[in-house]
């Protein structure tokens, strides 16, 4: 009996890990559905009405549903850039403060990058979310230098280093902005229309 229960109890334990573990994955999925609905939304939004604002009750229960997923799944690079996205549209209109040095945002997209160092559109993003605290330092670089390597024929990673290129010409090294004229000429080849968009809503000086 005694050696029965010994060969049982360890059945035991991981029948119970694995039912815990797929129990915190299915709420972690619908805390993320219910984050990702709203971020689509006012990506969609914005879109239509560049004059769109988000709601500061509606942020505020998305960052909770962000918390929420990331709680259940602590490891996760997707939930914490998910978390990051949503802490971004919060610092447009100031209510993402963080009471240490780091801007709670920054820190999200620096944890995701951890997680996941191989993904350019962590370091994209990461370089856009510095962007938007005026932060045009040596990490800013460094970040956007990451993403052309990672990621030089990803739409995204060429639009946004795009985009940083002409915003902020004259404020970049030479090596830098040379690396961000080249993905801009990728991009003009795969997507001429986002060029010439972009190039309307960032006029060169």
């Amino acid at each position: 009996m005694y050696k029965k229960w010994l060969i049982t109890l360890p059945c035991m334990i991981l029948l119970a890990v694995a039912l815990n573990t797929g129990w915190n994955l299915i709420q972690s999925e619908i805390w993320r559905s219910q984050t990702v609905d709203f971020l689509d939304f006012w990506a969609a939004e914005t879109k239509d009405d560049p004059g769109f604002a988000v709601d500061k009750q509606q942020w505020l229960i998305t960052l909770a549903g962000a918390d929420n997923a990331l709680d259940k799944m602590p490891n996760s690079p997707e939930l914490m850039e998910m978390r990051a996205r949503v802490l971004n549209w919060g610092v447009q209109k100031g209510w993402a403060i963080s009471e240490t040095e780091e801007p709670m945002e920054l820190a999200a997209w620096q944890q995701s990058i951890l997680q996941r160092p191989a993904w350019p559109y962590s370091w994209s993003s990461y370089a856009q979310a510095r962007s938007q605290r005026s932060l045009i330092d040596k990490q800013f670089e460094a970040a956007l230098f990451r993403a052309d390597q990672l990621g030089p024929w990803e739409q995204a990673v060429m639009e946004n280093a795009t985009i940083l290129g002409r915003y902020y010409r004259g404020w970049l090294s030479e090596p830098l902005q040379l690396t961000l004229d080249n993905s801009q000429q990728r991009l003009a080849k795969l997507y001429p229309h986002r060029v010439r968009w972009i190039e309307k809503q960032y006029p060169l000086p």
